[in-house]
């Protein structure tokens, strides 16, 4: 009798292996596709997001060389690249939800890149043949390093990432890092600012470490 239902059993098993070895590939491929998913979307928000500070630098220049009186926030061109700030950010947040922290923050270089090549070309700034290696050759060689860095810490970095859903959002946002961490800013940021208005520290550091942390 044991000999006999011996190869029912085997046979049995054969769905449920065959079941299992498909199952592996489909996970592998999934992961692959959330990867890139999340990647072009960094890519495209932080395109976005280079050609909407370009827009608001250009929207600047053209005031400044100009009789208009109208202040910057005034102008379309200023409006216009907000907008796409906000398209470009939410790109960008967005692809947090689809990989890892250690494929998205390196993808930040795309906007350095993108914003020097467009700088060079639509705004054209005047420039003095002896600052040509000092505006442009080091320009181009720290984009080459950005692309290097980029590319090791995308393929060396831990492939791994937490889903994010509104559950975990809301468990961070009120967890003790966190609001340490929202103290600790909150309080370097107004002492910056004491400084810079009242006691007239204009320097670029200063100016600087506030812009940073507003961001």
């Amino acid at each position: 009798m044991e000999g006999g239902n011996s190869p029912n059993l085997q046979l049995q098993q054969l769905p449920l292996a065959t079941a299992a070895v498909s199952v592996q590939p489909h996970t592998d491929s999934f992961s692959y596709k959330e990867n890139l998913i999340g990647a072009l979307l960094a890519i495209f928000g932080h395109l976005v997001i280079s050609i909407a500070l370009n827009l608001q630098k250009y929207s600047h220049i053209r005031l400044a060389g100009s009789k208009d009186p109208r202040a910057y926030f005034k102008t379309k061109t200023w409006w216009c690249g907000l907008l796409l700030l906000v398209l470009g950010e939410l790109g960008v947040f967005s692809s947090y939800a689809f990989a890892p922290l250690s494929l998205i923050v390196p993808l930040s270089a795309v906007s350095v890149i993108a914003s020097a090549i467009i700088g060079i070309i639509f705004i054209k700034e005047k420039w003095k043949p002896k600052d040509f290696l000092r505006r442009y050759v080091l320009s181009f060689v720290g984009c080459g390093l950005a692309i290097i860095g980029t590319y090791l810490l995308v393929t060396f970095g831990p492939n791994s990432h937490e889903k994010m859903t509104g559950e975990n959002i809301t468990r961070h946002l009120v967890s003790w890092p966190f609001l340490l961490y929202m103290l600790v800013e909150i309080i370097i940021f107004c002492l910056l600012l004491y400084f810079y208005k009242e006691k007239n520290a204009n320097y670029i550091v200063v100016i600087l470490l506030l812009v940073a942390l507003l961001g």
